[in-house]
């Protein structure tokens, strides 16, 4: 089963993140590389619950940061059937990235 993943940044920060940031998702263990607002599809294990996190690395590498992980229970979930997955941070920087919309 595909996921999409969408990651955004508030509307205060989003220059500094975009600037100086890369976005990565966190889909059990593996990482998998975003690109800002733009959905990136993922495969998934469609029988067990799915961990998902969003996060980024300043100029690439470090630490990744701002990650919150949210379980999803992947079989007849509305979130994997209505579109993209959306993570968005807070008004500061260093706010974690949540699930805020489905589209």
């Amino acid at each position: 089963m595909n996921c999409r993943i969408r990651i955004k940044a508030h509307l205060v920060n989003s220059w500094f993140l975009k600037l100086l940031s890369k976005p990565v998702a966190i889909v059990g263990r593996a990482e998998y590389p975003l690109v800002w607002s733009q959905p990136t599809e993922i495969e998934i294990d469609q029988d067990s619950t799915v961990r998902i996190g969003v996060g980024v690395r300043y100029l690439g590498r470090g630490k990744l940061l701002g990650v919150s992980m949210t379980d999803f229970p992947a079989r007849n979930t509305p979130e994997f059937r209505s579109g993209a997955i959306t993570f968005c941070n807070g008004f500061w920087n260093h706010d974690p990235f949540t699930p805020v919309e489905h589209s």
